[in-house]
Parts: structure tokens; sequence; C-alpha cells
């Protein structure tokens, strides 16, 4: 595949050859966000290490003008993946799940029961001895890594030959399954930088393991053990560097000024509604339709503004459809935040201003919420209070799409027992709890302050240098065990 900016060659042609090199890939927005548009890329340019970015948009230009530097390449990443394995890793999910989990599992297990009952009963008689052996799950995992190896990445590790391999997940996306898999078999080093809070214990079992795992919390690194039956003593703790920007944002932050620069009414209290995933809550317009009829009948104490920020994946792509309805919802009183989503190849990609952005915004308005979303972490490190909702609007949902299901999957029941979260199971609890909010912005503070400690250990500013410095380590104990290797 041929690299569609500076190669590193170039850079090592004119004597400058970097301490170490990371191939890190980038199979969405929001991974750009958390490993390249943080200071995760700043810190390691920055020590004078030489990034391989693999990305589906390395070929576009708003990409390639952003990560243009002489020790950047970028590389498409080739794409091989059948309907077979596509199969194998959704049954996977079923088959190898830790029965344990709970939540998360029964609510996977009922939408899988309807949609596709065959499947079904195979997993379930296959995890009953699956998901709680642990050799017999490595077996299972051995033999689909050798069918499906990720041969097709072999030329991209061959040509740049990184110290460390980087990806955003242990191999739950089909390209970091291949190319943790291919960086195996070529003795290359991987780590894993935790994308997302829920991945571990939603997303089934690991499908390519990596060497490293560069975890959040405790909390995640014990599911890592609890779950995967990865060895603690390769998971490091880092923190998550995409909520760094909140350290001491509430202090320094103008929320009257930032407010009236964007149009909010002075007076009137901000609700701020972030959407999620459609393929998770298709109806989630049903709930705003609730909350917009109750606001505009007068059900508030005091008449807020409504601020929905539509979640990225209704912008671009298949959901896009689905946009006509929320933004009928607009008025005097509500505005429908349409995030700028850069590509159609890389999908959710925002530009790198956006998480400034989101961060204003939690720390601008009044209350948070929405059904189940990373905004709650947000939210806590903005110290706003949430609220989530928990119910569907007056259309009849099926119980595995109702979005009062969230509650009962592992991790969501894990953030809610903090107390720093609002349940609304009703619109009724919504309008209530909104306006308590609003009176008393104090009201939950300690539980906010316990998530921050739950999900994240702490919240410093440091975790994208902690990340960097982590990830340095690893890259140039590899180079330093080489040289010795050859020498």
């Amino acid at each position: 595949m041929t690299t569609v900016s500076t190669d590193t060659s170039q850079a090592l042609a004119a004597g400058d050859r970097p301490a170490c090199k990371l191939l890190v890939n980038i199979t969405h927005g929001f991974q750009a966000r958390m490993l390249l548009r943080s200071a995760i890329a700043e810190a390691l340019l920055a020590r004078g290490a030489s990034l391989v970015v693999v990305s589906a948009s390395a070929g576009e230009e708003y990409f390639r003008r952003e990560f243009s530097h002489p020790r950047i390449a970028l590389e498409e990443m080739p794409d091989r993946f059948s309907r077979v394995e596509a199969h194998l890793i959704t049954l996977r999910q079923y088959l190898l799940m830790n029965p344990s989990l709970g939540g998360t599992l029964n609510f996977k297990n009922e939408a899988f029961r309807r949609q596709a009952p065959k499947r079904y009963w195979i997993a379930r008689a296959g995890n009953s001895v699956l998901g709680r052996i642990t050799p017999l799950r490595r077996a299972y995992m051995a033999a689909e890594a050798k069918l499906f190896g990720g041969f097709e990445c072999d030329d991209i590790l061959a040509r740049h030959k990184p110290d460390l391999v980087v990806t955003g997940t242990p191999g739950y996306n089909r390209n970091d399954i291949h190319l943790l898999r291919a960086a195996r078999r070529l003795g290359l080093p991987t780590a894993c930088v935790m994308l997302s809070w829920d991945n571990l214990t939603s997303k089934g079992y690991m499908g390519g393991v990596p060497d490293h795992l560069l975890v959040w919390s405790d909390l995640m690194a014990d599911e890592a053990v609890k779950y995967h039956d990865y060895p603690r003593n390769r998971i490091r703790w880092c923190g998550a560097a995409q909520f760094d920007h909140y350290c001491g944002l509430r202090e320094r932050f103008d929320r009257l000024a930032w407010r009236r620069q964007h149009g909010v009414p002075d007076g009137r209290p901000l609700i701020v509604y972030g959407t999620i995933n459609p393929a998770l809550i298709p109806h989630e317009i049903n709930i705003l339709r609730q909350i917009v009829e109750r606001m505009r009948a007068g059900a508030f104490r005091t008449k807020p503004y409504l601020w929905v920020r539509l979640h990225p994946q209704v912008i671009r792509g298949a959901f896009s459809t689905s946009l006509g309805p929320f933004r009928e919802l607009a008025g005097e009183d509500a505005r429908i935040e349409e995030p700028a989503v850069q590509s159609d190849k890389l999908a959710w990609d925002l530009p790198k201003e956006d998480a400034e952005h989101l961060a204003h915004l939690m720390a601008a308005a009044d209350v948070v919420v929405t059904p189940n979303s990373t905004l709650s972490i947000d939210a806590a490190c903005a110290g706003t209070p949430i609220i989530n909702v928990f119910f569907d609007g007056q259309e009849p949902i099926h119980r595995e799409l109702s979005a009062e299901r969230f509650m009962h999957y592992t991790h969501y029941s894990q953030i809610l027992a903090t107390g720093g979260i609002a349940k609304a199971m009703t619109i009724d609890d919504f309008v209530r709890m909104a306006d308590a909010y609003v009176e008393n912005p104090d009201l939950h503070r300690e539980g906010r302050e316990t998530i921050i400690r739950q999900q994240l250990n702490r919240l410093d500013g440091q975790a994208g240098v902690r990340t960097a410095e982590l990830l340095w380590q690893l890259a140039t104990a590899r180079r330093e065990e080489m040289a010795r290797a050859a020498g």
C-alpha cells in the first residue's frame, strides 16, 4: 500500500532518525479524538517518536492536511473481511461471554434469540461450557486466529517495522483484530489504549489479545482480569486522555459569557440532551418529543432552554435519514446541534476543536441528560448534574430496546451505584429532577465526584502525557532489545 503523506523514510534520509516508531490504528473518529487529537500524539512527537497512522481516511484531504508532519506517515488500512468471519465474530460475542456479566449478557441474549434463534441456541449451548472454562476459550481463540490471521496487514508492518503497534480496542473492531493477530505472528509488541468504558463488559471476548493493556481505572483493570482472563501484570493504568481538558475547567470557565455568545437566553436553565447510537435506541426521538411537549406546556418551574446534541452517527451514513424528526424540534426554546462530521470513510470523525466545544457545553449546562452515554462521565468531570432517562416516550417499545434496559448493563449499573446520576423512570420524574438540580446544583455532587474516581481513578489533566510515556517506554524497550540482539 502506498504511503500518502510524508514518509518517515524522508526524515531518516535527512538524518533525523526517530527515537522509536509506533504504528497507530484508527478505525473511527472516536479513536482519532483519543489517540491523535489529544496529548498522546503531541507528547510522543515531542519526544521524537515517529508515528505511522493507519486509517480509512488516510487519503482524504482534511486528514492529510491535519496530520501533515515530517514524522507522521499515513497508510490506508487494507480491509479483507469475509461474511463467514463476520458471523463468527457475532457468534463469539455470545459463545465466549463470561456468564457473570449478568445484565449485559441477559439483554444481549434476549435480542439475539429473537433475531437469530438457531445461532442463539448454538451459542447458548457452547457458552455453558466455553464461558466457564478458560483453556477452552483460549483454544477457540487460537483456532480463530489461525483461520483469520490478518495477513493483509503484513505488508504495512514489514515496510514500517514499528517498535510498537497501538490499537484502541483489544480486538473488537475487525481491523484491530487482524492487526493484533498479524503483529503477534510477526513478533511485534502490541498495546491497546482502551477506547471506552464499556468495551470489556459489552463487546464480548477479546478478538486479538494485545501484549499490554492501558486502562482508565482500577475498575477497568479488574474487568479485564475477571471477564477476559487477562494477566494483571500486563495492565497499566493511565486514565483517559479525552477527559484531560476538564481538569480545572469549572474554575476558569465563564459560563455566562459562553451562554450569551451561543444564544442561550439569560435567566433560562440550560438543559443539554445528548442522544446516543441510534442502533441502541431507535425511538429516542419519542423521548425528546415528550420532554419538549412538557417544556412548551410550562411543566417546569422555570422554563428551560433545551440544547440537543445529536450523536455523530446520526449525521452521516445509514442513520442520517432520521435527522428530519430531530430538526423539527428546533425552535426559540430548543436548539438541535449537528456535530461537524468530516468523513464518510472514517465514521464519526469530528474536528479537534469539537472536544473543547463539548467540554464548554458540559460546563455551561445546568443539567446534562442522556439515556446511556459517556456524556455522563463528561458531565461529572465538568461538575454538572446528570439525569439518565429510562422512559421511552408514549409509544410501546419491546423490552430489548427499552431505555430502561441500560440500567441493568454491567458497566452502567456500576456508574449508577455511585449515586451521582438521577434516574428518570417517567417524564414526571424528569421534570421533578431537572427542577431540583436547577434549584440546587450541588445536589448529588459527592456522587459525581465518586464517578470520576470510579471511572478514571483521578482527573488531573495528565492522562494523555501518562499514556504517551507508557507507550514510549514500551516502544523504546523493543528498540533497545533489537539493538542488543543485533550487537
